[in-house]
């Protein structure tokens, strides 16, 4: 009697247990999503696509490989040259990909890599 207890407990408890992990994560919202997004596309092109041959596109890369990036630019294991915006009306600021990576939460890193993988390669 006493396992069969335990049993439907740990049936009921798990599928509970998961909801609450995942709702302890703090989701990137849409309209923070898309400020990033305009960020990123500020260089990398409309929807991560680049014509740059210096700018690689994020369009169609792995959600893993595009936040193994992020992280790398994050840490400063990346060469980080100064560039520029190259799309639409933005100031040409100097930046590098090393101080926009330190500006991302693991959160927003995250939301961007699997954006931009679920993106198509034109």
């Amino acid at each position: 009697m006493l396992c069969r207890l335990c049993v439907m407990l740990a049936l009921v408890a798990t599928p509970a247990a998961f909801a609450a992990a995942q709702a302890a994560e703090v989701p990137v919202e849409n309209a923070q999503l898309q400020e990033l997004v305009a960020e990123c596309e500020a260089c990398h092109g409309p929807g991560g696509v680049s014509t740059q041959a210096d700018v690689p596109s994020l369009a169609g890369q792995s959600t893993t490989y595009l936040r193994e990036l992020l992280d790398q630019f994050y840490y400063y294991e990346r060469h980080c040259p100064t560039t520029t915006y190259r799309y639409g009306d933005r100031p040409k600021t100097p930046l590098n990909m090393c101080n926009v990576a330190n500006t991302l939460s693991e959160q927003d890193k995250e939301a961007l890599a699997e954006y931009f993988s679920s993106r198509a390669i034109q």
